[in-house]
């Protein structure tokens, strides 16, 4: 090989290492670009898109509705009239140890709790309705389904045989 040709050959392989140079840092350009978009669209995930303060007083009329202002709507909703549900909220919260949460309080939890059994409903249809996330849905279902097993000696009895010579008209 002549001086000309080596000469060639290394602007050659200088052009080469300069283009395979350049699409690496056009690649390493293009990752960071979209490792700032990825981390970017992460950050908006985190965002609270609801606030709590937005949705109490929707939460508190709901409730209002449902076991303080008549007794339609809470035999339709919870199967059992407003007093009977006071009734059972002062026992589980005395005896079954049920609590208010930061956001929730024990009535609610209770409602929540009746609603899904009275009707057989998902958690994804209760969280509409009473508009929480499901995942709060089922952490007081949870609870509140503790709470109220704790009742259980109280709540159930043993029925006495009916016998054939007894008198009573029941």
């Amino acid at each position: 090989m002549d001086s000309q040709q080596l000469c060639d050959v290394e602007c050659f392989m200088i052009l080469v290492e300069i283009v395979v140079h350049s699409y690496i840092v056009l690649i390493c350009f293009f990752m960071a670009i979209y490792s700032m978009l990825l981390r970017k669209q992460s950050i908006n995930r985190r965002v609270i898109r609801y606030y709590m303060s937005a949705r109490i007083p929707k939460i508190l009329s709901r409730l209002n509705v449902l076991i303080r202002d008549n007794d339609i709507v809470c035999i339709d909703k919870l199967r059992m009239d407003r007093n009977v549900f006071h009734i059972l909220a002062s026992l589980a919260k005395n005896i079954g140890r049920l609590t208010d949460s930061k956001n929730m309080s024990s009535t609610e939890k209770l409602a929540m709790f009746l609603n899904i059994l009275a009707h057989h409903e998902k958690n994804r249809y209760v969280k509409v309705d009473y508009i929480r996330s499901e995942w709060s849905v089922s952490r007081a279902f949870n609870e509140c389904l503790r709470d109220i097993l704790k009742l259980t000696s109280m709540l159930l009895v043993k029925p006495n045989p009916v016998l054939e010579d007894d008198n009573d008209d029941r």
